[in-house]
């Protein structure tokens, strides 16, 4: 995955080619909408909500909710030196 400015100048690349415009409040809006979507239709169905109305916004969504990288909701444990991600529930193993 690229870095935070490569993502900010992808996604203002797909604004202009959907809306015609870019700004970066929007480009900060469409990536903070892709981080609290919960899928790819999700987002979509945000985007239309925004006017963001264009046979292209499915795939728009789908592109850009690959992207944009999301805090995990569960917690991270070690177990036997691994990490795993546990939704809600917090274990201790110890050898």
């Amino acid at each position: 995955m690229g870095s935070d400015e490569d993502l900010k100048t992808w996604v203002s690349d797909k604004l202009m080619s959907l809306l015609g415009y870019s700004q970066p409040t929007v480009v900060q809006c469409m990536i903070g909408l892709s981080q609290q979507a919960t899928s790819p239709a999700d987002l979509a169905s945000k985007l239309v909500e925004f006017g963001i109305l264009s046979t292209d916004t499915p795939s728009f969504a789908e592109e850009i909710f690959s992207r944009v990288p999301r805090k995990s909701t569960g917690l991270n444990v070690r177990f036997f030196g691994s990490e795993i991600l546990l939704p809600s529930l917090y274990f201790v193993v110890l050898n």
